[in-house]
């Protein structure tokens, strides 16, 4: 259990670091551009006219801390067509609510503009986007807890820590 545990957390470290260094350097400029054709038309049908892109930029960045908690998880490979899923599926899911945010954004931004109106109604909307990424991963692989965490118990009593699904 251990060392699963080390290995799992040497893995998510240096993914973090990885992914984090090429998001702040690359990727992140790219971003907008990828996530425009589908912004363009979600915003046209919600009525938002201003995309405030830089302030919310560094709230996208919630596709790191995913892809790396995913990557560190053990058994990804041997399970490998659950992984693509949660991993694809996950970055949509991470991707509609950066279309959500921005939305929430702009019409609190619209109806308060910048007073203390705003940042307390778009507090939640920013807390919950960056708390998503660990939520997914929590919800997609809860049953890997027990093997990393041995002192977690999910499912069935006196169940082995298999780590599995």
């Amino acid at each position: 259990m251990k060392k699963d545990l080390w290995l799992f957390l040497l893995k998510l470290a240096f993914f973090s670091l990885a992914l984090g260094l090429l998001w702040h350097f690359y990727l992140q400029t790219l971003y907008p551009h990828f996530l425009k054709p589908v912004a363009v038309p979600f915003f046209q049908w919600v009525g938002v006219k201003k995309w405030r892109l830089s302030l919310l930029l560094d709230h996208f960045s919630n596709l790191v801390p995913y892809t790396a908690l995913v990557l560190a998880t053990p058994g990804i490979i041997k399970e490998w067509k659950k992984t693509l899923l949660t991993f694809f599926g996950g970055l949509l899911i991470l991707m509609i609510g950066h279309l959500l945010l921005s939305w929430a954004d702009y019409y609190y931004w619209a109806k308060y503009g910048l007073t203390r109106g705003l940042f307390r109604n778009t507090f939640h909307f920013i807390l919950l986007n960056d708390a998503l990424p660990l939520g997914l991963w929590l919800l997609f692989y809860s049953r890997k807890l027990t093997g990393l965490f041995g002192f977690l118990k999910f499912g069935r009593k006196n169940r082995e820590n298999d780590g599995g699904d």
